[in-house]
């Protein structure tokens, strides 16, 4: 499955553009209709830090942090890393 998301400018389709890391774990947790707190309860990681991988391009994600939460939505590294554009894990069937 192939995220992208359209731009729109007065009403018209410009351009298609492919999510970065931050759009893809915003969309991840607002999909599943959780906040910041209830997934750093569940992942172990900080809200603040959440808070930050979700909209501050220049922050560094630790590659834990990338597992914990590709692990927790069940997706692979690679697409959160922007490797692939296939959500699903290599081990899910």
């Amino acid at each position: 499955m192939i995220i992208e998301r359209e731009k729109w400018y007065e009403g018209w389709k410009f351009m298609k553009c492919k999510l970065s890391i931050q759009e893809k774990l915003k969309d991840l947790r607002i999909e599943r209709n959780l906040r910041l707190e209830e997934l750093a309860e569940a992942t172990g990681l900080s809200r603040s830090a959440l808070g930050s991988y979700e909209t501050n391009e220049d922050k560094d994600i630790s590659h834990t942090a990338v597992i914990a939460l590709a692990e927790y939505y069940e997706v692979s590294c690679d697409y959160l890393l922007g490797f692939s554009e296939n959500r699903e894990h290599k081990d899910s069937e």
